[in-house]
């Protein structure tokens, strides 16, 4: 009994050492020039995340912000004996995340949209490697299987995406048909799309670690419902269309001066921040 005491208080009073150290050496940091500096500077340094906006079960993505890691900041200038704001380093400060949500759109900060396509009727592939544009497909698991060659073709300034099989995400294909994708293309297959909510789906694809994309689709007058809804961080649906309107709809967006971007691009909520 009496060893056990004797260990207890050795470990008691090793660990009431480490806290005192590590609290003398966080006031000696605290009170050097150097990290009072980078105290000092750090607040005009910081550019503000934007924030998701949830509407109910349906979000808008956000933009993570950058602010000062003080840490690595002291560190390297204290090697060098003097602050030098060349030698601040950033790091993101990210959104709050909300899981299981459904997406309807890309942040409104950047003049970027997603074109969404729901076969591969044409072959876009030198259209969009002239104009520097990236198109999403998402196709059918059974077409996927039987049409690789075809699908490759077009996916070089493309991504393909998963889109169940007969409409249906279903448990028993979706990581087989993600197999496919990211074995034979550019891109893994991380989103789900719907027309309108399905939780079943919602919950399906969170369990695989896939985000689902609701938008009510377009199956006609693509060109003229572009127009109307054309705004930063839109994701369009085309269901049903033709090369000719396709190719003016897409050159209509161009005009804007809106970038046609891949899904990843447009949701992405990383910030460059050094």
């Amino acid at each position: 009994m009496e060893n056990k005491i004797k260990v207890l208080g050795i470990i008691l009073l090793a660990g009431f050492s480490f806290y005192y150290t590590d609290k003398v050496s966080s006031i000696i940091k605290n009170s050097d020039p150097i990290m009072k500096r980078i105290k000092e500077e750090e607040k005009n340094m910081i550019v503000s995340k934007v924030d998701r906006v949830v509407i109910k079960d349906e979000f808008i993505t956000g933009l993570n912000g950058c602010i000062v890691d003080e840490k690595e900041s002291y560190n390297k200038m204290k090697s060098s004996g003097e602050y030098k704001e060349e030698l601040l380093v950033m790091k993101e400060d990210p959104v709050k995340k909300n899981d299981n949500l459904y997406i309807i759109g890309g942040n409104k900060e950047k003049r970027n949209i997603s074109i969404i396509l729901l076969n591969t009727n044409y072959n876009l592939s030198k259209y969009t490697k002239k104009n520097n544009i990236k198109i999403n497909y998402f196709l059918d698991g059974d077409y996927l299987i039987n049409n690789i060659d075809k699908i490759i073709k077009i996916s070089n300034y493309s991504y393909i995406y998963n889109y169940g099989r007969n409409n249906k995400y279903l448990s028993k294909y979706i990581v087989y048909d993600n197999s496919i994708i990211q074995n034979n293309f550019n891109n893994n297959s991380n989103y789900c799309l719907v027309s309108s909510k399905d939780d079943k789906v919602l919950n399906l694809c969170n369990k695989y670690n896939m985000k689902t994309i609701k938008k009510e689709y377009i199956n006609k007058d693509i060109y003229v419902n572009t127009k109307e809804l054309l705004e930063n961080g839109q994701i369009f649906v085309y269901s049903n269309y033709k090369y000719d309107e396709l190719v003016l709809t897409i050159n209509y967006i161009l005009s804007k001066g809106y970038n046609i971007v891949s899904l990843d691009e447009l949701l992405s909520e990383k910030t460059k921040c050094n």
